[in-house]
């Protein structure tokens, strides 16, 4: 059985506290999986908050350039291996994603082209195919636990901008293909958390 726990809801549902609080439970050797980037202090902040509730045995990691390749996540893999973690927490998927789409500059434009479209969804599952098949490869081989974090963005209206339409498209294409993979899915809201797989 996967040992992959995918964590989805809205913001400010309690995913990230509650995979915290699951790591902790499974282990002290941690490996936190960052994928944010500090761009202004409002995700300073953020970020400090993040980690000054990590325990101080857990070790983060976290991709350095602007906008990930896997070759990045290939690195981080890598360093997770040689320290012999017991548990990986990724947190959150949505920000990957959006640093990844980020280098195509979508929120400076009104229209995007289909050829256009096509090159970002290919790009984008190109990434996460690879990133979350190491995920589940390191996981069954490696006896590790991976504890994914994600937003679910596709609740709401209909985005009025290309950037909003195209990010809630690829949301959902990528938390289908980690449902796919986890062995425990959890739906969160206000808190509470509903396991739906």
């Amino acid at each position: 059985m996967s040992r992959i726990f995918f964590l989805l809801g809205g913001a400010r549902s309690g995913k990230s506290s509650y995979a915290e609080k699951l790591a902790n439970e499974k282990s002290r050797n941690v490996a936190y999986f960052a994928t944010s980037e500090i761009i202004d202090e409002e995700m300073e902040k953020r970020v400090k908050i993040h980690r000054n509730r990590r325990p101080s045995s857990w070790k983060t990691y976290e991709i350095e350039s602007a906008y990930p390749k896997i070759a990045d996540s290939d690195k981080l893999f890598g360093q997770i291996l040689e320290n012999k973690h017991d548990v990986v927490i990724v947190d959150c998927i949505t920000i990957l994603l959006f640093r990844i789409i980020h280098e195509f500059k979508i929120d400076e434009t009104d229209t995007i082209s289909n050829e256009s479209e096509v090159q970002i969804e290919k790009k984008v599952k190109g990434f996460f195919s690879k990133f979350l098949g190491m995920c589940s490869t390191i996981s069954a081989t490696k006896n590790i636990d991976f504890i994914i974090v994600s937003n679910e963005v596709g609740m709401g209206i209909v985005p009025a901008f290309p950037l909003g339409r195209i990010f809630r498209d690829l949301m959902g294409m990528i938390n289908i293909m980690i449902s796919d993979i986890a062995g425990e899915v959890y739906f969160f809201i206000a808190g509470n958390k509903i396991r739906i797989k």
